[in-house]
């Protein structure tokens, strides 16, 4: 009887892993099978023996390190039994009755070594698995291996469920014969494999801490294990003795762990950062974030552990948990807070266009520290972040470094003193930055640079722009006067569906030669709204005159007062692209 204690890791075998193993066994089964037989090895497992209380010399084993070998070896003999229950349906429509008793034996002997079995304690006999997962493999992990066929909900269910299909279908390919017979000799071979010629250096001990010692050390067959399973491990670890807070701690990490780990590391990464204001060192990251997040862990060292550390503990592990829900939310551009006045569906859109259409994810641990703030002020700092970083980066093309420092000491200020937080001091650094870094020259000159991509490039930062022009236009035509406002929130433009338009035909059929070389500048071009179809995108721009007029994006509606198209009218549109530009994006 085998299980995964709470500081272990979930199945985390990824492909490779499982393909490597599959080659291991054909290339034990061409050798037995050609009579020549090797001997394979596997690696260790480690485990801590404990008594099962009422049974007479039964043991139970918490798996400290290798839950994904024998995992994986439950995986391969599971889809023996289901192969071996096929041939079982052949046998009786054939009415063999010796086959059909022999398959039941070999499937009964194989679900009680592998997947469940009697037992009898205090004189009470009961059905025990095996093989345990962790809380949140289990059930799924149970389920597949009777054949129950369950859908994944988590990246480790991804793995174990890509685990099973895989080896069931190479099985099925192994073993591929005429004959009934055939296919018993050939799944026997395998079982033969199992038994002598796979083997596994397995380690026993009676002392958890002697187990623990060990565990920082060992790896499962490469796979090494994550920032998250460390910290998960270290945690649970050190709440041994506080059941309470180690139950509760283990949930969380559950959630924590859910994604595949690259963008767990990712998440830790922004939530240190904004608590810390600093980067986290990568060939460091457990050691820093462990220090960081849980400077108590010292002390478990010695027998002072106090119920008070073990509930700083819990308490930080609830933080982190909470703080990679809105990891996840921000990552896919979602507003954080409830629908609520003055904040409309036109502002949180734009937190989704800055991280999921732009990609400025650098800006997501200054987000995670306003997520304490109120709606007004987060929405405030999501629309400057959002300017900044258009004409700063994408246009001015300037290093990211200075914001990032910009963002980090932002989101100590806010952490620091929340009560009584304003945005001047973010704008006045951002002002300062753009000052010596993204000048109006400059920008004006990147501006000028912008050019539609055909193909090898995205054409994200300039919809972007043509769409950020059209909502502010209004204000810009007003006089221009206090903050950048968008007058009507109300007239929201889908990102996907808005379309680039080119005033001048991309494929003219009458070719300008003054026109010719400026049709991807950003004079142009403009954009049609999602309802409109640029089915006439290569008529002259005098064909396209009542398109535009119908449009309800009032740019190009304004183009096309212009009877003509021509260069004058291209540099005038041009320079009212830039002047609007120049006027709303600033801090």
């Amino acid at each position: 009887m085998f299980f995964i204690p709470k500081y272990q890791r979930a199945y985390a075998w990824e492909a490779e892993s499982v393909e490597d193993f599959i080659k291991d066994l054909k290339n034990c089964f061409e050798k037995r099978n050609s009579n020549i037989p090797i001997n394979h090895f596997f690696g260790g497992v480690l485990c801590v023996r404990y008594p099962v209380a009422g049974a007479v010399n039964q043991n139970e084993y918490e798996i400290i390190d290798g839950q994904q070998r024998i995992s994986t070896f439950t995986l391969l003999v599971s889809c023996l039994i289901e192969i071996y229950k096929g041939l079982l349906e052949q046998a009786k429509k054939e009415d063999d009755e010796n086959n059909k008793f022999i398959l039941q034996e070999r499937i009964k002997r194989l679900s009680e070594r592998f997947i469940e079995f009697r037992q009898e304690v205090q004189r009470q006999v009961d059905s025990i698995e095996v093989m345990k997962l962790s809380r949140m493999d289990h059930p799924f992990y149970k389920e597949l291996i009777r054949g129950m066929n369950p859908s994944p909900s988590r990246d480790s269910h991804e793995k174990i469920n890509y685990a099973y299909k895989t080896i069931y279908k190479e099985v099925n390919n192994i073993v591929s014969s005429s004959s009934l017979e055939e296919k018993m000799d050939k799944i026997e071979i395998i079982q033969n494999i199992i038994d002598n010629d796979f083997t596994i250096l397995y380690m026993v001990t009676d002392s958890k801490e002697d187990a623990f010692r060990l565990f920082q050390v060992i790896n499962d067959r490469g796979t090494n294990l994550t920032v998250g399973d460390l910290l998960k491990a270290k945690t649970l670890e050190i709440l041994e003795d506080f059941k309470n807070h180690q139950d509760s701690c283990e949930k969380f990490w559950d959630n924590i762990l859910a994604d595949p780990p690259s963008k767990t590391e990712d998440y830790l990464n922004w939530i240190y950062a904004s608590y810390k204001g600093k980067r986290a060192k990568q060939d460091e990251l457990f050691d820093v974030l462990l220090d960081g997040f849980f400077p108590s862990h010292k002390e478990h060292k010695t027998e002072n552990f106090t119920e008070c550390e073990s509930k700083a503990v819990y308490q930080t592990v609830k933080n982190i948990n909470e703080d990679i829900e809105k990891c996840r939310k921000l990552r896919e551009g979602q507003w954080l807070y409830n629908s609520q006045q003055p904040i409309t569906n036109w502002d949180r859109t734009r937190l989704n266009i800055l991280l999921k259409e732009l990609e400025h994810t650098l800006s997501i641990p200054l987000f995670l520290a306003a997520s304490k703030l109120d709606h007004r002020t987060f929405s405030e700092i999501v629309q400057v972040v959002e300017k900044v970083f258009f004409r700063y980066k994408i246009i001015c093309n300037q290093h990211a470094t200075a914001l990032r420092n910009i963002y980090y000491a932002e989101s100590l200020r806010i952490r620091e003193d929340t009560d009584s937080y304003e945005t001047s001091g973010l704008k006045q650094k951002l002002n300062r930055l753009i000052a010596t870094k993204a000048s109006d020259s400059t920008f004006e000159n990147g501006l000028k640079m912008l050019e539609y991509k055909q193909s090898g490039g995205s054409n994200k930062p300039l919809k972007y722009y043509l769409m950020t022009a059209e909502y502010y236009c209004q204000w810009y035509l007003n006089g221009a006067k206090g903050t950048p406002l968008c007058t009507e929130k109300n007239r929201i433009y889908d990102f996907a569906g808005t379309s680039i338009e080119h005033l001048y035909p991309k494929s003219a059929k009458d070719k300008n030669e003054k026109l010719e070389p400026l049709k991807h500048k950003l004079g142009n071009l403009t954009i049609l709204d999602p309802s409109q179809n640029s089915s006439k995108g290569n008529e002259p721009f005098e064909e396209k005159i009542s398109m535009y007029q119908q449009s309800s994006v009032k740019l190009t509606n304004d183009i096309a007062k212009n009877g003509t198209w021509t260069e004058q009218e291209f540099n005038k549109n041009q320079d009212l692209l830039i002047d609007i530009a120049l006027k709303v994006f600033v801090p």
